[in-house]
């Protein structure tokens, strides 16, 4: 395994969102300790920020800081409903790996996206339109050609839209929520906006979160934030 490669998987290892009491030293380690899912997702994710350190119109430090708080909530869901933690966590990880396709081969569109969805157009209308496709079918499909399970694979392509899920939906609104956390959570300046978020949210009430998982959020709130560091260094 490359170098840098198995130093950004050993940091990851390491994070607070694997919660090891004990540092892992090598590679073989973190194949006993961790197993063999969580890794495959660590070597991606640490190729992923090899292979694209810098993108044309994208601030990779805020992409890699909002994927990881995203994938570390969707994971945390997972575990509340029962569903698999690592699985959900690695769809977070790769469930906007379309935009950064897009910002690579073409940020004149991308740019045109973010701009129309800023004035209130639809995300996923805009992107059929001037691409022909969505960015999150992109992410399904790279998943998809890296063989991932197909279970994740309808997971990233249908997140936007849990409802048409094809295999389990169930997992598509657990990212869905994830998202819709991330983007409103530091918006909730109070205990009590929490509770009323949780209380109020449809996706929470499909998922039958309590009110008091706010605890749950803020207790790994930022964890996406220090990964992402990790790997950028």
């Amino acid at each position: 395994m490359d170098q840098v490669i198995s130093a950004r998987v050993l940091r990851l290892s390491n994070s607070a969102h694997f919660g090891r009491s004990r540092t892992i030293a090598s590679i073989n380690e973190a194949v006993i300790r961790l197993g063999i899912a969580p890794l495959k997702t660590m070597v991606v994710v640490s190729w992923l920020t090899s292979a694209f350190p810098r993108v044309p119109k994208l601030d990779m430090q805020t992409y890699w800081s909002d994927t990881f708080e995203i994938a570390s909530i969707a994971s945390k869901i997972a575990e509340k409903v029962r569903i698999d933690a690592n699985e959900m966590f690695t769809a977070g990880i790769l469930h906007n790996i379309g935009d950064l396709m897009v910002f690579t081969l073409a940020p004149d569109v991308a740019e045109q996206v973010a701009a129309r969805v800023a004035e209130g157009e639809d995300r996923q209308a805009v992107q059929q339109e001037l691409l022909g496709t969505t960015t999150a079918k992109l992410g399904a499909e790279l998943a998809r050609a890296w063989k991932f399970a197909p279970r994740l694979v309808d997971t990233i392509e249908f997140h936007v839209n849990p409802d048409a899920a094809k295999i389990e939906p169930l997992c598509a609104l657990v990212l869905n929520f994830a998202c819709r956390l991330h983007q409103d959570w530091d918006h909730l300046e109070s205990k009590a906006a929490k509770i009323d978020y949780f209380a109020s949210h449809a996706n929470s009430g499909a998922l039958v979160l309590p009110s008091s998982f706010y605890v749950s959020i803020d207790k790994i709130r930022g964890q996406g934030r220090e990964m992402a560091l990790q790997m950028a260094s």
